[in-house]
């Protein structure tokens, strides 16, 4: 195969690869902040990523990433969280007020008529299997893209699942955070000239998350440090963990998704 990349692949090189393996990727995610050392895109290019690789091991293409994704306003008990004074402050995803630069979350609404749109389109190229990799951790991301797919897959010819860049710590996660360690990992080990961690102190100063808008996943099950600084320090990364990270996901992801596509053969 030239490629993997639905946008470089000729109309007759679609259609031979549908044939081969009827399974299309797409991976999306919002622009959204990472703290001062990660870009914006590390959702969606984190699902990009792994997108190319679940292509590579169960065949299918991989549509461009789409930079969409939603998010929902921080509750009280998140804000205290964080650490910040102020209960009553209104902050819409990470989008604290140490951000320089807003992140481009959609209004929900918005997010699902855009991802609803991609997959009537991917349906009416007669994919069987279409793989939805979701970046972006928001409870009600997650339950948008959940339902979108029962939906497509009941009333239509094609199967819509989805996947997700993180692992339960059974299957070996570690604490996915939010533009921690395991994220600038991730980062690290396929973009890593797009890391720059010497923006923070040195190491022996914490990072408190209300300053740099970076969080442990304590944090989203409001259980935060002690002083609310971060425990996993995004500079204690290495692009090592983020490849055996991704390795992980792959051996899991591509053998459920072999197991949907042998179903419906």
């Amino acid at each position: 195969m030239r490629t993997n990349k639905f946008e470089r692949l000729r109309p007759g090189e679609i259609l031979a690869e549908r044939e081969r393996k009827s399974i299309v990727y797409l991976a999306f995610g919002p622009l959204e902040w990472h703290g001062p050392h990660l870009p914006f895109g590390t959702d969606p290019l984190a699902a990009y990523s792994l997108a190319l690789m679940l292509a590579e091991e169960t065949g299918g293409v991989v549509m461009p990433p789409v930079y969409s994704g939603t998010e929902r306003e921080c509750p009280r008990d998140m804000i205290a969280a964080f650490g910040i004074e102020n209960p009553d402050q209104y902050v819409i995803g990470m989008d604290t007020q140490a951000v320089t630069v807003p992140s481009l979350y959609f209004r929900e609404e918005a997010f699902a008529i855009t991802l609803r749109e991609y997959i009537r389109l991917l349906v009416k190229l007669q994919y069987k299997l279409i793989v939805l990799v979701n970046g972006h951790g928001a409870y009600n991301q997650i339950e948008t893209v959940k339902r979108l797919a029962i939906e497509f897959s009941a009333e239509t010819p094609s199967k819509v699942i989805d996947v997700f860049v993180v692992l339960s710590e059974e299957e070996g996660g570690i604490d996915p955070g939010h533009a921690t360690k395991l994220e600038t990992s991730m980062v690290l080990s396929q973009y890593p000239e797009d890391v720059d961690c010497s923006v923070y102190p040195p190491r022996d100063v914490p990072l408190k998350y209300k300053d740099y808008s970076i969080a442990d996943d304590s944090v989203f099950q409001l259980k935060p440090s002690k002083d609310f600084t971060v425990e996993h320090d995004p500079r204690d990364a290495t692009a090592e963990l983020g490849k055996s990270y991704f390795k992980k996901m792959v051996e899991k992801y591509s053998a459920q998704i072999e197991d949907e596509y042998r179903r419906l053969l």
